[in-house]
């Protein structure tokens, strides 16, 4: 398995570190999202909540929960057509991320189902109303040889993605994933 783990990684190595092309979430930081958030999850900071509270604390404003990150990730419920076929166009026009790539390479060698072993984050600064969408822009930093598992052989597969805010461009925060991507056709019981 040493000269499979060592051909796979020759492979995945032109990936390796390089970011993709950002991409934006599908809606701007509002208040009403921070509230929402807030609401589902019970969290009654009032820099969250109150406005004036929130002028008045080190953040100057409203602030989102830094944890708020994983849910701008996810495209929208539900968009009108033209919302759609603009988001569709705007897809379309991306190059091909190097964590895309990397992954039809493990697909190719029958790596195919993904489960998410774990996710970090990291937060730099806050963001929140009036900072527009994030900008999303991932990248693929590690992987192990191909292991042998009770689902299947697989390999853990490590990325990144860092966040920016659209109105100035700062690095809010980062996500730090690991997955294992295995073949399940080999389980083992």
């Amino acid at each position: 398995m040493e000269d499979a783990s060592a051909a796979l990684k020759a492979e995945l190595e032109p990936f390796l570190n390089k970011p993709g092309a950002r991409q934006f979430t599908a809606i701007e930081i509002e208040k009403q999202f921070v509230w929402d958030y807030c609401a589902a999850v019970e969290d009654g900071n009032p820099v969250y909540w109150d406005e004036e509270i929130a002028k008045k604390s080190r953040f100057g404003r409203l602030i989102a929960p830094p944890n708020t990150l994983m849910t701008l990730n996810r495209p929208a419920h539900w968009l009108p057509k033209e919302q759609q076929d603009k988001a569709a166009a705007v897809a379309a026009a991306l190059p091909p991320s190097p964590q895309a790539l990397a992954r039809e390479v493990l697909a190719k060698h029958g790596f195919t189902t993904v489960t998410v072993v774990n996710r970090e984050e990291e937060y730099f600064e806050p963001f929140g109303p009036g900072d527009g969408r994030l900008a999303m822009e991932d990248r693929f930093v590690a992987v192990s040889d191909i292991k042998t598992t009770k689902v299947g052989p697989g390999v853990f597969f490590t990325y990144e993605i860092d966040y920016y805010t659209e109105r100035d461009n700062r690095l809010v925060g980062r996500a730090r994933n690991v997955t294992l991507i295995y073949n399940g056709s080999g389980a083992t019981k």
